[in-house]
């Protein structure tokens, strides 16, 4: 009987243990399972993780623009100048590029020059002749060294001893007299000039064929471009032209579109006009010149430059940046490619280009709490 007690009470023991041991687990469950849980739901440093980071920026002195490089043509149409007036076989040609006193053809053993006049020669030049179409013979000798003094158009004996003299040093017969024919007027020189069609080595010519063509008449500068390029420039447009040091402004007068599909936009001063003004003589004098040119999409604006992204924008309109000294309202006079024309600040200021609510910093992160110190929120759950 005292084993059976003895066994009952073992067991009611051990029931007891068992009780207590599962009550323990079940608690330590419980309290894993809400530290757990506030964990997912505030993880720590998820305020620092969701503020904004601050990004600033340093103003400085530049400019935006946008502008298309491509070439104008500057055309000037080719004309027949002087008419041949030698008889005989062309022995030689020399087209292109030529200057005061060039050669630009032969006809048997004769070389026919070109000088700068503006009116065309019409006689034979001897002693006695007076007249304009006189001058451009003297001003060759003078300029040669043969003759002295300035031209006056009078064809006297000094004229005369020093075109004999040239022709000797040229191996030319030595008769004082320019026929007709041997001097052709180019209006502009240096030029570049072209022969007729009849004016070819070995051809027989008789008096009268269009000898020599050179560059006359007004100049026209055109811009020639694809129908994707035509698509980025507005009529309003500049185009700045570049030769050498020269540089002049043109604007679009005229457009045309051809069969191709290629636009041919016509240029001249803004006030009308030749682009090259005055400065003209500069040009090469040839029929077509390619210049290189700006087409000003984006008219240049030079100031105070910052991110585009750093200017905001009140409700009534007005822009503003933020500095380390807080708002200060700009003005915006142009932008493009991300950075922003303004005046309001100085190059050197510092702007806040991200982060922050109009201006405001974001509150710093509350620092992680000391080992030992808890969780308030895990212990308000416990509790």
């Amino acid at each position: 009987m005292a084993d059976a007690v003895k066994g009952s009470a073992a067991r009611t023991a051990l029931g007891v243990v068992l009780v207590l041991l599962l009550v323990a687990a079940a608690a330590g469950a419980g309290w894993w399972a809400s530290r757990a849980t506030l964990t997912s739901q505030v993880p720590k440093g998820a305020e620092a993780a969701t503020a904004p980071e601050v990004v600033w920026a340093e103003a400085s002195s530049g400019s935006v623009g946008r502008s298309l490089p491509l070439s104008t043509t500057l055309r000037q149409p080719a004309l027949p100048v002087a008419q041949n007036a030698l008889a005989g076989v062309v022995t030689s040609v020399s087209p292109g590029e030529v200057g005061e006193g060039d050669v630009v053809y032969v006809v048997g053993e004769t070389p026919v020059r070109v000088v700068e006049a503006d009116a065309p020669f019409w006689r034979d030049l001897a002693r006695g002749v007076k007249g304009e179409d006189v001058e451009p013979l003297q001003r060759l000798l003078v300029e040669e060294g043969y003759l002295g003094g300035e031209p006056d158009g009078d064809f006297g004996w000094n004229t005369q001893q020093a075109l004999r003299a040239w022709q000797k040093d040229q191996d030319l017969p030595q008769s004082g007299v320019v026929a007709l024919g041997e001097l052709v007027a180019v209006a502009d020189l240096p030029a570049v000039v072209q022969l007729g069609e009849g004016i070819v080595v070995g051809k027989s010519l008789g008096g009268g064929e269009d000898s020599v063509l050179a560059p006359t008449g007004e100049r026209e500068f055109v811009l020639v471009v694809t129908q994707e390029q035509a698509r980025l420039i507005p009529a309003e447009t500049t185009v700045e032209i570049t030769f050498e040091d020269h540089r002049w402004t043109a604007v679009i007068a005229g457009s045309e579109l051809d069969e191709f599909g290629s636009t041919t936009f016509t240029l001249t001063a803004p006030g009308g006009g030749e682009v090259c003004g005055e400065e003209c003589g500069v040009l090469p004098n040839d029929a077509q010149v390619t210049l290189r040119s700006d087409v000003v999409i984006v008219p240049k604006v030079e100031g105070t430059t910052v991110p585009a992204a750093a200017v905001r924008t009140r409700p009534d309109g007005t822009a503003y940046l933020v500095t380390e000294d807080g708002e200060v309202a700009v003005g915006v006079r142009g932008s493009g490619q991300g950075v922003a024309v303004v005046d309001g600040v100085e190059p050197g200021t510092r702007v806040q280009v991200l982060g922050g609510t109009q201006g405001v910093q974001p509150a710093p992160a509350q620092p992680e709490p000391e080992p030992g110190q808890g969780d308030d929120s895990a212990s308000t759950q416990e509790g």
